[in-house]
């Protein structure tokens, strides 16, 4: 009996997770196409030296049991810190059944620990309203902040508009200002007024934040006992490949490899033909040059919907062009740098800070983030050297983009220094990392994209999965789980793909 061929364009989790749920059945005959030499997508892992750089920094929690189970198919658990249960944003998931293995090749349970940098102070985030964070706002400042948080309780918005109204409505007007405004900004390059609520709808755990706020100001301004308000804590763990996440994804590329899948790389998608309705072939570039072509019986894509749109040769309705043509992406930067020591001042018997990433909330600099990848994995950095990715949000071509390598790793070293992170003599090495289409934005025409996902309902083979490929900030489970579906869809022979655009639309997270 002959195989059906299935094509699936992109390496990433969701192209990797779909060919791995195809293969198991060995009823196709399955090609993945990547465009990149190395496979992950954005959760690849990026060596420099003997260090390693994680692109963007990937936490490991899924609220579904089907992600957490499917991960530690391909990499055993080492308990780092005592305690079998990881928790994540106050959903747990327990870890009982799994047994543990010492192996530098394994998921590690590490602490979650991510602080605010603002005028050289390390403020808690998920933000708590203390003695320490008054002391680093100032009474004035504070007292504003609590007044405006209960004015959003007490009088919400009915109708939200933008990113803007958004974040005022959730946490009033002046802790907008100084912690939400300048930093998402930096991180979408448009004014929030101008950014879509969905965005925060989708990545921001509004509702919980906002009453871990709410306690904190009854704590401050109640008489003890008064109110009583239910305790929560925001030590969490959560798991991570001990080499970083694109050892997971080359886990499972080996293993999909194992089972007759094919892999080319360096292979960009320029066309996908039909008959029809039908996908019937793809053709893309080898290495940049030759042009190949593929029969298939189906198409899983992960490309980014933009140039998907283009790469279709049938008609195509001119609505549909245009908003494909005018979808917008972030581009993303992240500068590897190798220091003798940090300057700032670790807690009380530590060698160094103990967060994974700060949140630069200074003004006046354009790095938006810095990891910290010692405190990710012991594996990550090969020496007692600091080593921490100052992260870049930005467009291919504006000024940070257009800078070289070694223009950009001074640029991170001078505003790093700028605010009092490093000193620039402590440099050892940096490496520099680009990321196009890395943030598929919800701005320009992203409120008209229903417009595209019903022209494609209509393709009958072709399914879009993944975070580029459904133009959606989804996280990397969120992406798996695009996968999952979509092949459940096709085993089925489902007329409708809508079920696949609808996972997670509603789930709320925070970085």
């Amino acid at each position: 009996m002959t195989q059906k061929k299935i094509v699936i364009i992109g390496a990433g989790p969701a192209g990797l997770t779909a060919a791995y749920e195809l293969a198991k059945t060995q009823k196709y005959s399955i090609c993945i196409l990547e465009a990149e030499d190395s496979v992950g997508g954005i959760s690849k892992t990026v060596k420099h030296q003997e260090n390693l750089i994680d692109i963007g920094g990937h936490r490991f929690f899924s609220h579904s049991k089907i992600v957490l189970d499917w991960w530690l198919q391909f990499l055993p658990v080492v308990d780092t810190t005592g305690h079998l249960e990881i928790n994540y944003h106050q959903q747990s998931q327990s870890l009982d059944e799994i047994i543990l293995k010492k192996s530098e090749e394994a998921m590690l349970i590490r602490s979650r620990k991510s602080r605010i940098y603002f005028k050289k102070n390390l403020i808690d985030y998920p933000l708590k309203l203390n003695l320490s964070l008054l002391k680093s706002l100032g009474l004035g400042p504070s007292f504003r902040i609590m007044t405006g948080i209960l004015q959003s309780r007490l009088f919400p918005k009915r109708e939200v508009k933008n990113l803007e109204e958004f974040f005022i409505n959730n946490f009033g007007k002046e802790l907008y200002e100084v912690f939400f405004k300048e930093y998402t900004e930096k991180v979408w390059g448009k004014p929030c007024t101008e950014l879509s609520a969905d965005w925060g709808k989708q990545r921001i755990k509004s509702l919980k934040i906002r009453e871990i706020i709410f306690h904190s100001i009854l704590k401050l301004v109640k008489p003890q006992g008064m109110f009583k308000t239910q305790s929560r804590t925001l030590v969490e763990k959560f798991l991570y490949p001990s080499k970083g996440p694109g050892m997971l994804w080359e886990k499972v590329t080996e293993e999909c490899q194992k089972m007759g899948v094919t892999l080319i790389k360096n292979a960009k998608v320029n066309s996908i033909q039909f008959q029809g309705n039908l996908v019937k072939s793809v053709s893309y570039n080898d290495k940049g040059v030759q042009a190949k072509n593929l029969e298939c019986d189906a198409v899983f894509s992960t490309m980014p919907v933009k140039e998907l749109i283009k790469s279709l040769h049938t008609e195509i309705p001119s609505s549909v062009v245009s908003i494909a043509e005018s979808l917008e992406y972030r581009d993303f930067i992240i500068v590897g740098l190798q220091l003798q020591k940090l300057s700032l001042v670790p807690e009380k018997g530590k060698k160094m800070v103990e967060d994974n990433w700060l949140y630069i909330q200074d003004q006046g600099v354009k790095v938006g983030r810095l990891q910290l990848f010692n405190n990710w994995s012991p594996f990550m950095a090969t020496s007692d050297l600091a080593w921490i990715g100052a992260e870049y949000f930005c467009k291919k071509g504006d000024d940070v983009w257009s800078l070289t390598d070694d223009a950009l790793i001074d640029f991170a070293l001078v505003e790093l220094e700028s605010i009092g992170i490093l000193d620039k003599n402590d440099f050892v090495s940096g490496k520099v990392v680009r990321c196009p289409k890395a943030y598929p934005s919800y701005t320009g025409s992203y409120s008209k994209i229903n417009l595209i996902q019903e022209f494609l309902e209509e393709k009958t083979n072709l399914f879009l999965m993944g975070r580029n490929g459904l133009h959606k900030y989804n996280n990397q489970d969120q992406s798996m789980l695009t996968a999952f579906k979509a092949v459940e869809l096709f085993e089925k022979n489902h007329p409708s793909k809508k079920e696949i655009w609808a996972i997670h639309a509603d789930d709320e997270y925070v970085g």
